[in-house]
């Protein structure tokens, strides 16, 4: 994937216009709201460790984690995360600090060993003499 988001953000990286009002900082500013910051533990674009260091830099903000895999809980869903952020956005509630939700199916199904060594049988286990 790096050579193709290298090459498809190019246009971007020289793209003439810059906005007017755009906020440089400080990111330590309190806001009128809480911020929710919701951070996936093996995200291998957006690493935790930086929604992690985002909530810590924010004046008011929550980490919200999803103990999950994948480019943010958008694609491994989890109706955990999506009670707390439906509340966050209908009425400003946050979780409670700490909190940790799971992925509603793991990305990886069990195995379900069929004979061998997986069961314990040794490599001929289940043949036939």
């Amino acid at each position: 994937a790096g050579r193709f988001w290298t090459w498809a953000a190019e246009g971007c990286s020289t793209w003439p216009a810059v906005a007017a009002d755009r906020y440089l900082g400080p990111w330590n500013k309190p806001t009128a709201h809480p911020v929710l910051v919701v951070g996936t533990t093996y995200d291998p674009s957006t690493p935790y460790t930086n929604a992690q260091a985002m909530a810590k830099e924010l004046a008011n903000a929550r980490l919200l984690t999803h103990n999950g895999y994948g480019h943010t809980a958008l694609l491994n869903p989890s109706s955990c995360i999506n009670t707390y952020t439906g509340r966050y956005f209908i009425d400003g509630t946050l979780p409670p600090a700490g909190t940790t939700c799971r992925p509603d199916t793991p990305p990886f199904s069990a195995s379900k060993p069929a004979g061998g060594v997986a069961t314990g049988g040794g490599g001929l286990a289940g043949t036939v003499s």
